[in-house]
This record gives C-alpha cells, structure tokens and sequence, in this order.
C-alpha cells in the first residue's frame, strides 16, 4: 500500500491493522486519521471505535 501511485483513486487509507488500530500511511498519520474521520470513522486512542462493526473481511 506504502507504494500506491493513485491514492485518491484507491483509497488504501481505509486499510487498517486487524486490531482495529490505524496503523501507517505513506503520508502520515495524521493525514490517514483526517481522511478517516471526514468519512465518518470515529477513531479513540488510535484504534476505530465499534470496529467490529465497521470491518470487511475478505
């Protein structure tokens, strides 16, 4: 994902660690976490709230 030539086309933001946790970005954090919660995805102490709910598994 780190190596994504088309961010904003596939939106490897929204992978996150199976924990629920936000894990890395290629551009940072912080910039993940804003993307994140502009969708909607409410974050506490670095990890989804009610992640469970909001996972796909695949």
């Amino acid at each position: 994902m780190k190596k994504n030539p088309f961010p904003a086309i596939v939106p490897c933001h929204r992978v996150v660690q199976s924990n629920g946790e936000i894990g890395g970005y290629a551009y940072g954090k912080k910039v993940k976490l804003h993307m994140l919660s502009k969708e909607g995805i409410k974050i506490q102490n670095g990890k989804i709230i009610d992640f469970n709910k909001k996972k796909f598994s695949f």
